[in-house]
């Protein structure tokens, strides 16, 4: 801006065909630059220069230069943490259930909120974790009802049995009194004659 108003200011009848040629050039210098930052931003968006047409036209991209890419990429054992984190941020903490959304994703090759938001996704998943809570809510033994089994305090309190191992018997006996003791001292039934 400051060259244009020096010139401006020196403006007379003497100075106006130099003015001209000076603001000529600079306009030349200016027209060759922004042609040089419209090849490149031509180039950059994959358009060639046609000599002939005089006109810019599309790169065909092949095929097989995106298949090298693709191929490029190196698989590893390792597993990908911020899949995982995302999981488990989704409330998906069973490994087995991770690595079916995972293997989901990449049989489908959809993203992994694609794959959470599917419906049978969402029933697999639920079945599995019923079937994991009703696994660990079962009891342990061989006599399942009730909760507990031959090894426990309260097996012995309802069968009024003692066991035969010493540190067991003293705790179901502890058990026994302390439930006789707390329990109420009154009769239940009224004595009438």
């Amino acid at each position: 801006m400051s060259k244009i108003t020096e010139l401006i200011n020196s403006l007379n009848d003497e100075n106006v065909d130099e003015i001209k040629e000076q603001l000529i050039s600079e306009a030349n210098v200016l027209d060759t630059n922004n042609q040089r930052l419209y090849t490149r931003a031509k180039k950059a968006e994959g358009f060639e220069f046609n000599k002939e047409n005089k006109e810019w036209i599309k790169k065909e991209i092949k095929k097989e230069e995106n298949k090298t890419t693709a191929e490029k990429k190196p698989e590893s054992n390792e597993p990908d943490y911020a899949k995982l984190a995302f999981l488990e941020q989704r409330g998906l903490k069973n490994a087995d259930d991770q690595k079916m959304v995972q293997e989901e994703a990449n049989r489908l090759k959809l993203p992994l909120t694609d794959i959470l938001n599917m419906e049978h996704i969402k029933t697999s998943l639920k079945n599995s974790s019923d079937q994991r809570d009703a696994q660990n809510n079962m009891p342990t033994g061989k006599n399942r009802t009730g909760g507990s089994t031959k090894g426990d305090v309260e097996y012995h309190l309802a069968k009024g049995t003692t066991p035969d191992d010493l540190a067991l018997a003293e705790k179901v006996i502890t058990a026994r009194e302390n439930k006789e003791n707390s329990g109420n001292k009154f009769s239940e039934e009224l004595f009438t004659e």
